[in-house]
């Protein structure tokens, strides 16, 4: 039985997203270099994501922040105690 994991994480100017397999990273999004990072082995048959996969990133970038300015709004004037 094998684990994947899909993160995806971001700020007003950051973000993040991986993908990972049994707790070791397959490949990482880098959105400075507009492209996807193989992080697999050399020792390993590659899993390859296709030639989309920072496009795919990208989508998730931006409903990451569009997700993230929606509850910034619903939260904005909540106290912080209830």
């Amino acid at each position: 039985i094998h684990t994947e994991m899909h993160m995806i994480g971001c700020s007003e100017t950051e973000g993040a997203f991986d993908i990972s397999l049994d707790e070791e990273d397959m490949i990482v999004a880098d959105f400075i270099a507009e492209r996807v990072v193989d992080t697999q082995p050399s020792f390993v048959d590659h899993v390859s994501f296709g030639k989309d996969a920072f496009q795919v990133a990208m989508r998730n970038l931006i409903t990451c922040r569009r997700n993230l300015n929606i509850t910034q709004k619903a939260l904005k004037d909540q106290p912080l105690e209830s």
